[in-house]
């Protein structure tokens, strides 16, 4: 309780400790001395009078204090004292600490304003990534244009198969070269054209390049051991001293040295191609998820669902191209869907790439490939990925673990394949924002129990399902 003039006539003990008064005793304080803006102070009686004359007192007003330095938000319900004259005395009511949930308010926004901000650095931080990419494939491009006898037949990553044959060709026809080499000339001759430590390392390289498969039996480094073994047998022909053996069989070596140099540098130059390719568009998809939020939101647009699944398509191109992966449509059904498009075909878009990265190549006769089909159900439109490849677990489709944001599937990093674990759970929010969803199906080709010991090392065949309702129907 305080008079008119905000000294303290009653003081309870909970109050004296949060304005760190005597907690005993008679007190001298005055209310207005706690005011962090004095001019608060007759704001808050010009209110209380104001709602006297309506009959109401203040209810919950929140006053910013100053106690000793120290800030302090207090709730205030208070009403005013009047004589029996009518004559406003003073004031009578309470004060509620609220600072922690003041401070916490005022954290979360300025948290938020540095998460807003943050926001933006990522997005303009990954789109100058995104270009470096572009520059990089083109530059990749390039180098592999260079090669003008490309076996591998374009820009495409090519399969295993085709590795594996062209690594043994080449392997073979270097330690052929080798052999030849060591035969030519008398010993003599031969001591004088290289000396003996490095007759001796051709020898082992000779059998290192005939084992290759058994010496590294993981497939990716084979490549790189090759081209370190080739280099290095093409520097020892480079100190070959001229005029002590045959030219032609200088010339053999070197060749064959060459060739092999060349053809596991294609290789990795695909390779690397392929993966910026996909590290390209995963950056771009994040940076996009990223700053859904700070961009303004495009309006709807009433479109064809054709539309849509042609400029998914497009933009993933290059993509299914270098991966070596044919993207089929067939059965598209001629219906509109109200959309955000950009929204839409990001949500689209994020499931083919996944189709695509996931995809394995099925038989050497046939490409690896990925099917787009959309069908009407009880108005709603269902578009279909469909793949041949990566496992998906049922306990990962049931728990719904393939939709946590961040989360990678069991069997989705074999290959090297690089992601973020973004993709769905973006596509599902985006489908649900338009009333819509996601549906997903993986189902084993070949052993059907789980107990095989190679259950998931089998293809699976996986459909992915994005579903929206039709213009006109909620």
């Amino acid at each position: 309780m305080t008079s008119l003039d905000g000294q303290f006539i009653v003081c309870n003990t909970m109050l004296r400790r949060m304005l760190d008064l005597p907690l005993n005793g008679p007190l001298t304080a005055n209310i207005e001395n706690y005011y962090a803006d004095p001019a608060d102070r007759k704001t808050a009686i010009e209110q209380a009078m104001k709602f006297a004359e309506e009959g109401k007192h203040i209810d919950m007003g929140v006053l910013h204090l100053k106690v000793r330095d120290r800030d302090v938000y207090v709730e205030d319900y208070c009403k005013i004292m009047q004589n029996d004259e009518g004559h406003v005395i003073g004031f009578v009511g309470c004060m509620v600490d609220v600072t922690s949930e003041v401070d916490s308010r005022k954290h979360e926004r300025e948290l938020q304003q540095r998460v807003e901000e943050l926001t933006f650095d990522i997005g303009r931080i990954l789109h100058a990534n995104t270009t470096t990419l572009v520059m990089v494939i083109q530059s990749l491009n390039s180098v592999t244009q260079a090669f003008i006898s490309n076996p591998f037949d374009g820009y495409g990553l090519p399969s295993i198969e085709e590795v594996d044959t062209e690594l043994t060709e080449h392997a073979s026809r270097l330690a052929g070269a080798i052999e030849r080499f060591t035969k030519t000339g008398d010993e003599d001759r031969r001591s004088k054209a290289l000396p003996e430590h490095k007759w001796r390392t051709l020898a082992d390289q000779m059998n290192a390049l005939r084992e290759f498969k058994q010496r590294i039996p993981v497939l990716e480094s084979q490549p790189v051991a090759l081209r370190v073994s080739a280099h290095s047998i093409g520097q020892i022909s480079q100190s070959i001293v001229p005029g002590f053996l045959p030219r032609e069989a200088v010339r053999d070596l070197q060749q064959a040295a060459w060739h092999l140099e060349r053809l596991t540098t294609l290789i990795d130059v695909l390779k690397t191609r392929t993966a910026v390719m996909q590290m390209d568009y995963t950056l771009q998809s994040l940076r996009e998820y990223i700053t859904t939020d700070v961009r303004e939101t495009a309006k709807r647009t009433t479109m064809t669902v054709e539309k849509l699944i042609e400029q998914t398509v497009s933009r993933l191109a290059s993509y299914a191209q270098s991966s070596r992966v044919e993207i089929k449509t067939y059965d598209i059904v001629n219906v509109k869907v109200s959309v955000n498009e950009r929204e839409i075909v990001r949500a689209l878009s994020n499931l083919l790439h996944n189709a695509i990265k996931y995809t394995w190549r099925r038989d050497l006769a046939r490409a690896p490939w990925v099917s787009i089909q959309a069908k009407l159900e009880t108005n709603k439109v269902h578009v279909e990925f469909e793949n041949w490849g990566v496992p998906i677990s049922k306990d990962e489709l049931e728990q719904e673990l393939v939709f946590k944001l961040g989360y990678r599937g069991k069997w989705s990093t074999d290959r090297g394949r690089l992601g973020t674990g973004i993709g769905l759970t973006d596509s599902r929010r985006i489908a649900e924002a338009h009333s819509g969803g996601i549906l997903i199906e993986s189902h084993p080709t070949r052993f059907h129990k789980e107990s095989h010991e190679d259950y998931f090392k089998q293809p699976f065949l996986t459909k992915v399902t994005l579903f929206l309702p039709i213009t006109g129907n909620p």
